[in-house]
């Protein structure tokens, strides 16, 4: 069996015997992490800040959008500008959302398949509920997620534990028996501290419990 296969029959095997599904957003439900990095760089522009270096948004990768926020003010010597700087983001990723959707409909029918096998899930997602929420509002996804976990909520982001901890508790699960889906490391990490099992997505090199393409891959198989 490839590699390939053998993630996704792993992935399946996890997810069926799982009470709860705990879902990362950008990169994971949405494939979205090609369109942050303008929108941060719109951001830096907006506020007249130097623009972005080759690969300093990628070095941030799966951390919450206010953790992004910081480090790149930070690296610019500016403060107290975090807000306007997220509100630039959040206009920006809003509008770009609009224009095309970035949840591919395979996804929704995974989401869709595991709701249908009565597995509670929640999103745990390092972004703004004001990003994230009229995203949702415009897709099927919105009636099937139980639980919605942001940067809001929590007191530290990614690869700290407390966002996937809340969301497994309310959902009245063990998070011994959660599955989580992860595109980032940071994110790999935290359901790791959290003691959930980790479905990998997209890099091979995660160090996840196995590792699919993308959640579209289990398109089918559940």
């Amino acid at each position: 069996m490839s590699g390939e296969g053998s993630g996704v029959e792993h992935a399946v095997a996890l997810l069926r015997d799982a009470d709860a599904v705990l879902l990362d957003f950008n990169g994971t439900l949405s494939l979205d992490e090609d369109l942050l990095e303008p929108c941060y760089g719109a951001a830096l522009e907006h506020l007249g800040l130097p623009r972005l270096g080759p690969t300093e948004y990628a070095d941030l990768l799966g951390l919450s959008e206010i953790d992004i926020a910081e480090h790149l003010l930070r690296a610019r010597a500016v403060t107290g500008r975090r807000d306007v700087l997220l509100d630039v983001v959040a206009g920006e990723y809003g509008r770009h959302c609009r224009e095309r959707p970035r949840i591919p409909a395979a996804h929704v029918e995974v989401v869709r398949a595991l709701h249908d096998r009565g597995l509670r899930s929640a999103i745990a997602t390092g972004t703004l509920r004001a990003m994230i929420a009229p995203v949702l509002a415009a897709s099927p996804l919105g009636a099937m997620i139980d639980v919605l976990v942001t940067i809001e909520d929590v007191r530290r982001g990614k690869p700290d534990p407390e966002g996937f901890l809340r969301a497994a508790e309310l959902l009245g699960a063990d998070p011994a028996r959660t599955v989580v889906l992860e595109d980032s490391r940071a994110g790999v990490a935290a359901a790791r501290a959290a003691g959930a099992a980790v479905i990998g997505c997209g890099d091979p090199t995660l160090p996840a419990d196995c590792v699919i393409t993308s959640l579209g891959a289990l398109h089918g198989r559940l």
